[in-house]
């Protein structure tokens, strides 16, 4: 497997450019996993500049291993300490290449979602103070950009890892009976993933979701960590899953009901599946974000559960922290944003009714020029297991 990691620092320079700036500080999880190549949970930054510099300021407790697991040769290891701090050290490689009057490019911003690495406010603060004939410029679009269309590699990545995601599901569907709990599903699963390779479970929302019965049917449902609650004869089931297979990411959510479905269930299940093949249909490579989340709710008014379905469609997926841009979310930031070829987006539907079930998908589709190429395998529609 082959990553070029120069070329990406070309790309990353080129959307620097587009900015006009002379170094780029990005502090983000999809920022330093895209520049290093390497897994960094601690508090880090990632310094390149358009003249050739690029390193890489890390906690002393994780510098011998990213020293041997990034491509970088240039990482600077920092303690919690006066003169020592992560700043101190980032503001000194800045000193050194010559950047005190520079158009410094850093990541400022906010999200719903939880740890993203947006700079800190004290943080921009101290740079701000220490360098302050610099110019800063708030420069989310660098990494977004650079990272959106993927590299065949890393679609040979995200394959595996989709292909972790399918087994897991499959191991799942295999296992289920009345009885079993929601922690007892999400442990099956989370084995057959490690069992296959995968080194983290990345999901914002702390790990594999699992939900079952009312669980599912919670009105704008789109948050189920598992509990110790008992599935029972009848009830539906949402498996969600999250490997991470070389730093690149899957995310993979299933339906399951034990025993047969009612009435009403039927017909939720018929209106999410026609929904759903709608969202990966209109994953197509010259469609803006806002004209596949006008395609998708054209789709669920006609079917008329428009008031139980979230209204987003997807969002990105790619190394690990990319899990935002762009979001299918008719708002000023995305609506504009054209799809293109190699993007990967996670095709994300929501829909519950309370009382009857509630059911999600969640599932990597590559953009192409026909529209979407689902990764996963797992089908779309729900999986009735008959007892």
């Amino acid at each position: 497997m082959y990553l070029d990691y120069e070329k990406r620092l070309g790309k990353i320079r080129e959307e620097m450019a587009r900015s006009d700036l002379d170094v780029f500080v990005g502090t983000r999880t999809v920022s330093l996993s895209y520049v290093t190549g390497a897994f960094i949970p601690w508090r880090s930054a990632v310094v390149v500049s358009k003249d050739g510099f690029a390193g890489l300021v890390t906690m002393l407790i994780d510098h011998e291993r990213l020293k041997h697991e990034s491509w970088l040769s240039n990482i600077s290891p920092y303690a919690p300490l006066p003169g020592m701090d992560l700043c101190d050290l980032v503001i000194h490689l800045l000193r050194q290449n010559g950047m005190e009057r520079a158009r410094i490019g850093v990541e400022l911003g906010h999200s719903p979602r939880g740890n993203t690495g947006y700079l800190f406010a004290t943080e921009f603060e101290l740079l701000k103070d220490a360098l302050p004939q610099a110019t800063y410029v708030n420069a989310l679009g660098v990494i977004d950009r650079a990272c959106y269309v993927k590299e065949p590699g890393e679609i040979r990545l995200m394959r595996q890892a989709a292909a972790m995601a399918d087994a897991a599901v499959d191991c799942v569907g295999k296992a289920l009976y009345a009885g079993i709990t929601e922690t007892e599903i999400a442990g099956i699963g989370e084995m057959e993933l490690r069992r296959l390779g995968s080194e983290y479970h990345w999901a914002v929302t702390g790990s594999s979701e699992v939900a079952s019965g009312y669980r599912t049917a919670y009105n704008m449902n789109g948050t189920t960590q598992p509990t110790q609650k008992i599935v029972q004869r009848g009830e539906n089931i949402i498996a969600d899953f999250h490997p991470l297979y070389q730093l690149y990411s899957s995310d993979l959510a299933h339906n399951f009901i034990l025993g047969k479905p009612t009435e009403a269930q039927r017909k939720l299940a018929d209106a999410y599946l026609q929904t759903a093949e709608t969202i990966v249909a209109n994953f197509r490579a010259g469609n803006r974000v806002g004209d596949v989340h006008k395609a998708v709710m054209e789709k669920v008014n006609a079917l008329g559960y428009a008031p139980y379905t979230i209204p987003s469609f997807g969002h990105g997926l790619g190394v690990f922290g990319h899990e935002w841009y762009p979001a299918i979310i008719d708002n000023d930031e995305f609506r504009d944003v054209v799809l293109e070829e190699n993007a990967v987006e996670v095709a994300f539907l929501a829909m519950s009714v309370p009382g009857v079930c509630g059911m999600r998908l969640e599932c990597p589709v590559r953009v192409t020029a026909n529209g979407g190429e689902m990764l996963c395998k797992t089908p779309l529609g729900l999986t009735v297991l008959d007892l």
